[in-house]
C-alpha cells in the first residue's frame, strides 16, 4: 500500500468511529427527549414494538423484508419529528445511518423508490387503479418460478462415447 492509500484508510476507520459516535449522542438525544414527554410506563405496555418479531424471523431473506418495514415505519416517525427544532439534527443523523446502512450499495435512485413506495397514498383512486393494473406482474415477480427458470439438460448417451 502507497501513502495515499494509508491516509485515505486512517481517514475513513477516524471518520466511521466519528459517526458512530455522533449517531450514539443523537440516539441518547432522541431517548432523552421522549423519555420527558412520557412516563416510562408508556414504553414497557404490552412489551416490544420490533424486537420480538426480529427474533423470530431469521433466514436473511425473510430477515431483510421485515427490515424493510421497520425502516418504513421509522421513515414515517422521522417525517412527522422533522420540523422538531430539538431533535431535528438528530433524527436527520439517523435517518440518513439507516439509509446507509439499510441500502448497502447506496443508490440515491434505490433510496428515492423506496421513499417514493413508503409515501404512496393508497386512498388515491388513481393510485389505485395503476396498482390493480400491475398487481398480475407484481404476483408474477413475487412467486418463485425455479423449475421455469432452470433448464435440464439431456445428454445423449451416445454423446459421451467415442466413434470409433
Amino acid at each position: 500500500m502507497n501513502y495515499s492509500s494509508y491516509l485515505l484508510a486512517s481517514w475513513l476507520c477516524v471518520m466511521l468511529g466519528y459517526s458512530q459516535a455522533t449517531i450514539g449522542e443523537d440516539l441518547r438525544t432522541l431517548m432523552e427527549y421522549f423519555q420527558n414527554e412520557s412516563t416510562s410506563s408508556d414504553i414497557s405496555d404490552n412489551g416490544t414494538l420490533f424486537l420480538n418479531m426480529m427474533d423470530r424471523w431469521k433466514e436473511d431473506g425473510d430477515k431483510k423484508i421485515l427490515m424493510s418495514q421497520i425502516v418504513t415505519v421509522y421513515f414515517k416517525i422521522f417525517e412527522i419529528f422533522k420540523n422538531n427544532t430539538i431533535i431535528k439534527k438528530s433524527v436527520e443523523n439517523i435517518k440518513e445511518d439507516m439509509i446507509m446502512k439499510f441500502f448497502t450499495n447506496n443508490t440515491a435512485s434505490k433510496v428515492n423508490d423506496f421513499e417514493a413506495v413508503i409515501n404512496t397514498q393508497v386512498n388515491d383512486l388513481r393510485v389505485q387503479k395503476k396498482a390493480i393494473f400491475e398487481l398480475a406482474l407484481i404476483m408474477n415477480d413475487l412467486s418463485s418460478k425455479p423449475h421455469l427458470r432452470r433448464r435440464k439438460r439431456r445428454q445423449n448417451r451416445k454423446q459421451g462415447e467415442i466413434k470409433q
